[in-house]
């Protein structure tokens, strides 16, 4: 590859990223421990987590924890499994980590997997 074709090549994955992290969904608000508002451009969705099932005598622990997971302009990737009654039922993924949320939830003790 000649010099010429990597700058570009590099300018293009630039533009890409920076589109790319723009568009991208967004926390609103923490709702519960498994219901989320989430923002993409100008329209809104609740997502509800995949795969986290929250014993109820641990609800606010794992809000709080949750709400420091994902404060609200955390940008995050959705990967859809499904809805439940108008909620989109999604892994959510922080662009920051990588990691899908549930994953954490079950290591910090919070949640079980009922996938």
């Amino acid at each position: 590859m000649n010099n010429f074709h990597l700058k570009f090549f590099i300018l293009l994955l630039f533009i890409f990223s920076f589109c790319f992290q723009i568009n991208s969904a967004e926390i609103l608000q923490v709702s519960n421990s498994t219901i989320l508002l989430v923002g993409d451009n100008n329209r809104t969705y609740t997502v509800k987590i995949a795969c986290a099932e929250i014993s109820p005598d641990l609800e606010e622990r794992s809000v709080s924890w949750l709400k420091k997971q994902l404060p609200r302009h955390t940008k995050v990737n959705l990967k859809p499994k499904g809805s439940i009654d108008g909620a989109l039922v999604a892994r959510v993924i922080p662009f920051n980590s990588n990691v899908d949320i549930t994953d954490k939830y079950i290591n910090e003790g919070f949640a079980k997997n009922k996938c």
